[in-house]
């Protein structure tokens, strides 16, 4: 059964070796480090859910804040979502989002956001069959999630 928490201290090591597996899945040359992790993650503007099962850390979600003036509450986007290549397919990426929903409810949150690189058309199907609502107005994939229906959102 996969567990989900959000991300303490005790997390960092685990949860920055899974941002470096995304970043070489994206090409990309992860610069952070363990304080600088911690800083964003713990201390900082970055809210982070890790997955767990049996103990072991199988994913993560990288939650981001929005503010508008214009908005009743913060909109939410998951900047991130990992999960280990063994572990895709078993349930990890739908518990990551469900708890990102229980996040953004307990906050208050007008939407929750998510979105994937066009060259992951996996995770777009797996998005759309959630029944994720996707949102065409902008270059995407990107889907969202409404959290309160008397919430304003452009």
């Amino acid at each position: 059964m996969v567990e989900t928490s959000k991300v303490t201290p005790k997390d960092i090591p685990a949860l920055l070796a899974m941002i470096r597996k995304l970043c070489t899945f994206h090409g990309d040359r992860c610069v952070m480090g363990l304080a600088q992790t911690q800083a964003q993650f713990v201390d900082g503007p970055l809210t982070g859910i890790i997955a767990r099962q049996g103990g072991r850390a199988v994913g993560y979600a990288a939650i981001e804040p929005h503010w508008r003036p214009v908005h009743q509450g913060p909109l939410l986007d998951i900047a991130h979502l990992f999960v280990e290549e063994p572990m895709r397919g078993r349930g990890v990426g739908t518990a990551l989002i469900d708890a990102a929903q229980v996040h953004a409810r307990q906050i208050g949150a007008c939407r929750l956001v998510i979105g994937t690189s066009p060259v992951n058309p996996g995770a777009a199907a797996t998005y759309r069959a959630m029944g994720l609502s996707e949102i065409t107005t902008a270059p995407g994939p990107r889907f969202e999630i409404a959290m309160d229906a008397a919430c304003k959102v452009d």
